[in-house]
């Protein structure tokens, strides 16, 4: 009990004794009124003394609860804060990542600075970062724990994450908080595990309706991951996300455009060669012809680069067909494809040809490289 509420008590025994002696002087004749009069003035004005006391000690109460609430949210803005200056950095590192590292080391590096970042921020012990493909199976994995050998965290890779925290957050497309792993059976402790846990918090890594992974978090005591910590997660996941799969496009597209790159080198060589006949159509025109096929149309080259169409070229009997065979979505780049027709030799003369066709891009629109196989006419002079 403070001292304010001490002496409030006080007071009120004291003006309870001195209404009980004024109540005894009022049944006494000889005591003039003025004195009775000025007696219970004093004692109204005592009680009103220690009415206001009590409302200030009501008051004061209420002022210290507002003072704890604010200092609270004090705090959680300190710690959001914290955490936006984190993401920030965290932002900053991305783009750097980005300019120095690519293909599959800009995935890892990128994993490692986004799980050491959660960590920093929750103040986590350990945690786990899984990339997964669309059978959530796990592609990737980076781990926090000291000790963790390559060996064992490739043994993770290939695994199906479909039990414990891991399978439970999957399956419900959300944050989730274990605040005692020995109370709750969704927490699996891996064999040997060298550390304890007590505590966790799994949120899933979502782009576009895809679960692109998986990031836990872990604790040795139990509740640790109290609000607004799983908010401040569900916020980064969401940031990490989109990270991940922005680097993950960017590696496809580098991909891509080293196999590009390389088909291109192929055509280019198959158009240089004369081992093979080859001609290359864009928008229904020869683009690129090499010598051994404007034999095989008993053309020059030159020629055939001239003509407004190929339509020219190919028996009339297999205009529509080739012309079907043309317009098709040639847009996947390598994707192979067969015809067979007949041309237009200059002599006259229609000649089978069979035709593979491989789509690439020249001059960045689509075009097709076909290699044709046929036979050039043996032509006879009267």
């Amino acid at each position: 009990m403070d001292n304010q509420t001490l002496l409030k008590d006080a007071l009120t025994d004291e003006l309870g004794e001195l209404y009980k002696h004024i109540t005894q002087l009022t049944r006494v004749k000889s005591l003039p009124e003025d004195d009775l009069q000025l007696l219970r003035g004093l004692v109204s004005v005592l009680q009103f003394a220690a009415q206001q006391m009590s409302q200030q000690q009501a008051s004061g109460g209420k002022l210290a609860a507002d003072v704890t609430a604010l200092r609270e949210k004090v705090s959680q803005l300190q710690q959001d804060n914290d955490a936006y200056h984190q993401q920030l950095q965290w932002i900053r590192e991305q783009i750097a990542l980005s300019r120095t590292a690519t293909g599959h080391m800009h995935i890892k590096a990128s994993l490692k600075q986004t799980l050491d970042m959660a960590v920093k921020i929750t103040r986590a012990e350990s945690g786990s970062l899984f990339l997964l493909d669309t059978a959530k199976v796990v592609t990737e994995c980076i781990l926090t724990r000291s000790g963790t050998t390559e060996r064992e965290r490739q043994s993770l890779v290939g695994q199906v994450l479909g039990k414990g925290l891991a399978g439970w957050v999957l399956e419900h497309r959300k944050v989730e908080t274990i605040t005692d792993t020995y109370l709750d059976n969704r927490w699996i402790d891996l064999p040997a595990q060298p550390y304890q846990v007590r505590s966790a918090i799994c949120a899933p890594l979502i782009s576009n309706e895809r679960i692109l992974g998986l990031i836990t978090l872990t604790h040795p005591e139990p509740k640790h991951f109290q609000p607004p910590l799983p908010e401040l997660l569900e916020v980064m996941a969401d940031q990490m996300a989109l990270v991940l799969e922005n680097i993950q496009s960017q590696v496809t597209n580098q991909t891509l455009d080293r196999q590009l790159k390389r088909y291109q080198s192929f055509c280019q060589q198959l158009l240089s060669t004369e081992v093979v006949s080859a001609v290359m159509i864009q928008d229904n025109k020869f683009v690129q012809v090499n010598g051994r096929a404007a034999r095989l149309f008993g053309e020059e080259a030159n020629t055939l680069l001239n003509w407004p169409s190929i339509r020219g070229a190919i028996a009339y009997e297999d205009l529509d067909r080739v012309h079907d065979y043309l317009n098709q979505d040639f847009s996947h780049l390598g994707q192979l494809t067969a015809i067979e027709f007949g041309i237009n030799h200059h002599s006259g003369q229609v000649i089978a040809v069979s035709a593979q066709g491989i789509s690439l891009t020249f001059h960045n629109k689509p075009a097709l490289l076909l290699i044709l196989n046929g036979n050039t006419p043996t032509l006879t002079t009267a």
